[in-house]
C-alpha cells in the first residue's frame, strides 16, 4: 500500500469513527500539507465515501439512514450552538412549532425557562425532554409513528398541524443546495415541514454545516421561503449571496 493509499485509509477510519474530519486536524495528525489533505478529501468525495464541507469533510451517509441516537451525536457541539441561537428567537408567551430533526431538538434545554410558552410538535423526543417539567406546555400531534424518527407522520398529523398557528416554526432540514433549495430524503418529513412553515408568522431553518452543498431527493421549499437560517459554520459565497438576495437572515451560531 502506497503512502497516499495508507493516508486515505486512515482518513476513512477517522470518518467512520467521528462522522466528520477537519483539514487542520488532519494536517497536524498526518504531518502533510493542507493541499495534500484537500486532495485526499476530493478523492474520497469522488469515490462516494465522503462529502467535502467547509473546513473538512463528513461521512457521506444520509442522516436519515442512521439510527436516531446516532444522529443526535453527530456534530453535537455545533448543534448545541445552533439550538441556543434558535432559542434566543423565542420570547415568553409564544406558541412555536419544533421539528423532529436532531438540530431542532438542540434548542430544547434553552427553552425550559421561558414563561407561558406553548410548544407544538410531532416529535416524541420533544415530549420526553419536558416530561418531568411543568413548563412549557407541550402538545404532541397524533399520526402514524415512525420509530426511526421518533415522531408522527401522515394525514392525521397534517390535519392536526393545520389547527394551529405559530409565532415561530423551528424547522430542521436534510440538505441545502444553492440552486435547488432546501431538500429532504423522505416525503413524510418534507410535507410536515412545508405545512409547519405555512402555519407560522416566522420560520427559521436550523442546519449544521454538513447540510450545505448536498442534495436531497425531494424539494421541500425554496431558499427564499423562510425568514432566517441558523448554522454553526461559515457559508460559502454562493450561499451568502443567494440568501442576501432573497432577504433571508443568516445567523451564525
Amino acid at each position: 500500500m502506497s503512502f497516499t493509499e495508507n493516508r486515505l485509509e486512515l482518513i476513512r477510519d477517522l470518518l467512520r469513527q467521528k462522522q466528520r474530519v477537519l483539514v487542520k486536524d488532519l494536517v497536524e495528525q498526518l504531518g502533510v500539507s493542507q493541499e495534500s489533505i484537500r486532495r485526499d478529501l476530493r478523492e474520497l468525495e469522488t469515490e462516494g465515501f465522503a462529502r467535502r464541507v467547509y473546513g473538512g469533510a463528513v461521512l457521506d451517509r444520509q442522516e436519515s439512514d442512521q439510527p436516531f441516537a446516532d444522529r443526535l451525536r453527530v456534530g453535537a457541539r455545533e448543534k448545541a450552538r445552533i439550538g441556543e441561537a434558535a432559542a434566543k428567537l423565542v420570547a415568553d408567551g409564544m406558541k412555536i412549532f419544533v421539528d423532529e430533526g436532531t438540530t431542532a431538538l438542540a434548542c430544547l434545554k434553552y427553552l425550559e425557562s421561558r414563561k407561558d410558552l406553548t410548544i407544538v410538535t410531532h416529535s416524541l423526543a420533544v415530549a420526553a425532554h419536558f416530561y418531568y417539567l411543568s413548563t412549557p406546555s407541550v402538545r404532541v400531534l397524533g399520526g402514524r409513528l415512525r420509530a426511526d424518527y421518533q415522531a408522527t407522520f401522515g394525514p392525521e398529523t397534517m390535519v392536526a398541524i393545520k389547527d394551529h398557528y405559530f409565532d415561530l416554526a423551528i424547522v430542521a432540514i436534510s440538505a441545502v443546495h444553492a440552486e435547488r433549495g432546501f431538500m429532504d430524503y423522505g416525503e413524510d418529513e418534507a410535507i410536515v415541514r412545508r405545512v409547519a412553515r405555512n402555519q407560522a408568522k416566522r420560520s427559521v431553518i436550523v442546519a449544521d454545516s454538513s447540510k450545505f452543498g448536498r442534495l436531497g431527493s425531494i424539494h421541500t421549499f425554496g431558499l427564499g421561503d423562510v425568514d432566517a437560517v441558523i448554522t454553526g459554520g461559515a457559508l460559502t459565497k454562493d450561499f451568502t449571496d443567494r440568501f442576501r438576495q432573497l432577504n433571508v437572515d443568516i445567523i451564525h451560531a
